[in-house]
This record gives structure tokens, sequence and C-alpha cells, in this order.
């Protein structure tokens, strides 16, 4: 069982930092508190009347592990029906060997809203400013229009380690400038949620993990957009999606409360569209961040995966030129012509790969046949082939030695 006691609100002088805090009684895990925190200037913003976040926190550990939950306190009624009757269903069927398990709370209740925002979380990518275009620039209504950015240490920076909270940190510095010049408020939370997660649950967990963060601030905002990746032609006519981005959208808008309406925005374009509209927003070419390479200042490395298929789309609309500012365009033309091949190689198992090579097609842009990309990548295609026999090979003998491991 895990138990989930004593909400709280803590301040730290010497950092200068706000927490809510909730004491967890389980058998996996040496910490006995979870927090989540900001900089003082936003610790009113923290939720402390309601235990949602803490709840849902505890969702994806205990379908691992096959423990009940009990929250010594209240939670939204929404969201204790939506956790019960759908998500857990939902998250069973991409993840089989979890379990559904019961939650048992002390009582329902809302929070009592203090301010009435609208966010979003913001990484500078191209489904963050396609958010921000659509919800900031161009929305009129006050009550849809985004009036806070969010940034959270929940995982995505690498798991729960030292080396991930100083990645964390040093890339909300390198954003904060863009913020500010939007001029919106650009909230950092950190968080000790990976003592309670294993590593490589930031995949499987991603979509809980973010769902947390949001009700963290409940009390604070109204709506919140969470800029999604797919678009809906891609969910319905392509099969290799991950298991991730599927669950996100079936189950993030049942995470909300009668409070905070949760929306997924982006899905109604695909990433290549999602592009052509930014092309000409100005702050895009000075703050535009996609990378995923190991930079020790968050600069774009021009060289990962995410920035090579940044870079091909903006290639195939001629406007390479316009993003060298962020970009070193060099480096990618070095490597672009093998990550071509690549893209028209993987172009059905891979949906940025299809997205751009749709794009490509569409733009008379020239790419390679595919026999001449397969030559060009035959010698990486053998080498992982026989790479990956060798893992099979050696699980095959190491089942041999020992038995059900």
């Amino acid at each position: 069982m895990i138990r989930v006691s004593n909400l709280r609100k803590e301040q730290l002088a010497q950092t200068r930092e706000t927490r809510i805090v909730c004491d967890i009684d389980c058998e996996f895990s040496q910490s006995r508190e979870l927090w989540f925190s900001v900089p003082d200037q936003f610790g009113d913003w923290l939720t402390d009347d309601v235990y949602d976040a803490f709840l849902v926190a505890m969702l994806f550990p205990a379908m691992n592990y096959n423990h009940d939950i009990v929250v010594e306190g209240c939670v939204s009624e929404k969201l204790y029906d939506n956790v019960t009757h759908y998500v857990q269903p939902c998250e069973r069927g991409f993840l089989p060997d979890l379990h559904e398990v019961k939650v048992d709370v002390k009582g329902f209740a809302n929070t009592v809203k203090t301010q009435h925002l609208v966010g979003t979380g913001f990484s500078a990518g191209i489904d963050a400013f396609s958010t921000v275009y659509d919800r900031f620039v161009l929305e009129k209504k006050p009550d849809y229009k985004l009036s806070a950015l969010f940034f959270y240490n929940v995982g995505s920076h690498g798991g729960g380690t030292e080396k991930a909270r100083r990645k964390f940190h040093t890339r909300y510095d390198f954003l904060l400038p863009c913020a500010q010049e939007l001029g919106l408020p650009f909230v950092p939370m950190d968080s000790n949620l990976f003592d309670f997660y294993q590593y490589e649950w930031e995949y499987n967990a991603g979509m809980l993990c973010r769902a947390t963060a949001i009700l963290v601030f409940e009390k604070v905002l109204d709506k919140y957009y969470t800029a999604y990746d797919y678009s809906y032609w891609e969910i319905t006519h392509l099969t290799k999606l991950d298991y991730g981005s599927v669950t996100d959208l079936c189950n993030e808008m049942m995470l909300g409360t009668e409070t905070l309406e949760v929306i997924s925005d982006g899905a109604q374009y695909r990433r290549s569209d999602k592009t052509q509209r930014l092309l000409d927003y100005p702050i895009l070419k000075r703050h535009l961040n996609v990378c995923v390479g190991d930079v020790p200042n968050a600069d774009n490395c021009s060289v990962c995966h995410k920035c090579k298929r940044t870079l091909l789309a903006l290639e195939i609309f001629g406007r390479l030129d316009d993003f060298t500012g962020i970009f070193d365009k060099e480096k990618y033309l070095s490597q672009s012509y093998a990550f071509k091949c690549y893209t028209v190689l993987n172009r059905n198992k891979d949906i940025y790969a299809n997205d751009n090579y749709e794009l490509a097609k569409r733009m008379n842009f020239p790419m390679p046949s595919y026999p001449v990309a397969w030559l060009h990548e035959s010698p990486h295609i053998i080498w992982s082939a026989i790479k990956n026999l060798a893992k099979w090979v050696l699980r095959r003998d190491t089942s041999r030695v020992y038995p059900g491991q």
C-alpha cells in the first residue's frame, strides 16, 4: 500500500524556495517525502488544499508494483472518478503488465482559486511555439489567451539525477530571455518525483508526470494547453505511434478537475504545418530550441536527430539561412545527405520522417531515391543488424544460464 498524508507548504530560506510536500509511506523508495518547489515569488501559486497532484504522482508506481493508494486528504471528485474508471484501463491497454489498483481518499473537494490563469509548458520547440503563436499571439478571447508559461523537472531532463537537475536549471536560464521577450511569467518547478520512479519511466509515465506538474498549480489555473506532437491525421492513418504519445491524447484531458480544464493543443497540424505557419514569426528565429544533444549550454547542436529533422524541414521550405543565428548551417549540411537517406528509408516507420518526406514531395524538393539511399546507408544498416543479432544471441545465452531471469 502507498499512503499519502500531511500535505503542507514549506519555505526554504537558504534557497528562497517554497515547496508543497506530502509524506509518502511505501516499500519501493527510501524517500519519505515527495515535494514540488518554485522560487518564493511563485509560492502562492502552489496548491496546498487538495491532494490531486500527489494522487496522480503515485498512480504509475502503484500500478507497477500493484499497491493500492490511500490518500489521507481530499481530492477532486472528477479526477478521482477518471483515475478510477478511465485512466488506469487506458494505461493498461498499452502496458498490460500494469495492475489496476484501488484508490481510497478521505473525501472530495475542489481547490480554492486565487487566480484565473491560462498556462502551458514551454520548451521553445516547434510544438511549444505553435501553442504560443495560436493561443497568445492570435488568441482574442481573454479566457483562452495564455497568461503564464511553465517549465518542469519531472523526468524529461533525464530522470531524477543531479545531472538532470543541473540540466533543468541550465535550460530554464537559457529559455528565460524568450519568455521575457514574450512578456509572460515563466515558472520553474523542481521536484524529487524520481525518488519514487524508475529511470526509464520518463517515457512510460511521461503523461502522468506532466499531469502531476500541472495539478501542482491548479489553484491558479483555469485552463492549461498541452502542446501535442502528432496530428489527428497521423494518429488515424499511421500505425508506428509510440506508447507515450497515444496515451497522452487518450488520458491527459481526463486528468483535469472541476476547476481546471486541460486542453490538448496542436494535433490539428502536422509538424511541417506548424513549422510553415511559424516561419515568419520573428521570435522563432532568435529562440527556437529543439536540441537533444549533450551540449553544456543548451544551444542547438545542429546534428542530433531532432535538430536535423527540424533543419531538413527548414531546408525544404528554403528558409535555412533565416536560422543561422541559432543553428550551425555548415555542421548540418555536412550530415544532411545522410539524414535525407535516413528519411527516405524510414518514411514508413518514423512519423517525422514521413512528414518531411511528404513535405519534400509537395514542395518538389529533391530527395535520394530509395535504392540510392539504401546503398548509401547499407554499411550502417548491416552493422546495426549484426549488433542486434549479437544482443539477441546474448539474451538467449543468458536465459539458458539463468532460467527465469
